[in-house]
């Protein structure tokens, strides 16, 4: 699906998008501490809430807010990507949003997985799982996207198991 002469000619876009995309993984926590009557607040790359007496319902709505973002984010980025009248310029805005939601799960797999105040880690907290089994479950998008990104001939059913996926486990956080 990824053209590199196209990325090549406009990575500037690309990197740019990228980044965006981690305004939106922010911006994500930021919304639903609005509908969980919560007060975020930033604590240097950390969002933070001053209500910190929260429900295990309500830190797991907190904690994977910008996965729930970035997932959506990146599904819209998928369905523009599909599009068969896309400009280079629209295929490298769309291929970053895309790039932003696999790097951050990167980050997450490498270095922020047990951050003492990270996603995964209220994630955990809530729900009871330990941080290896919440990484796993937000790695297997990822790795479904990746193929979907970069795969030649990636067979049909990615396109549907990967979005599905993410709609049950938006779902379950909020139905938890």
């Amino acid at each position: 699906m990824v053209d590199l002469p196209t990325l090549q000619s406009n990575w500037q876009i690309t990197i740019g998008v990228f980044a965006t995309s981690v305004v939106a993984h922010e911006a994500g926590h930021f919304l639903v501490a609005g509908l969980e009557d919560a007060e975020p607040y930033f604590d240097g790359l950390t969002v933070k809430y001053h209500n910190s007496d929260n429900s295990d319902r309500q830190n797991l709505r907190l904690s994977s807010a910008g996965f729930q973002a970035q997932w959506l984010v990146s599904e819209y980025a998928f369905l523009r990507l599909n599009s068969d009248s896309l400009e280079p310029r629209q295929s490298a805005w769309n291929t970053g949003l895309v790039l932003g939601h696999l790097g951050i799960t990167a980050a997450y797999l490498t270095f922020l997985g047990d951050h003492e105040d990270g996603d995964v880690e209220g994630i955990a907290a809530a729900t009871g799982l330990s941080n290896g089994e919440v990484l796993a479950l937000i790695t297997l998008p990822a790795l479904l996207d990746t193929w979907r990104l970069f795969g030649n001939n990636t067979p049909r059913w990615a396109s549907w198991v990967s979005p599905g996926y993410k709609a049950l486990g938006i779902s379950a956080v909020w139905n938890f």
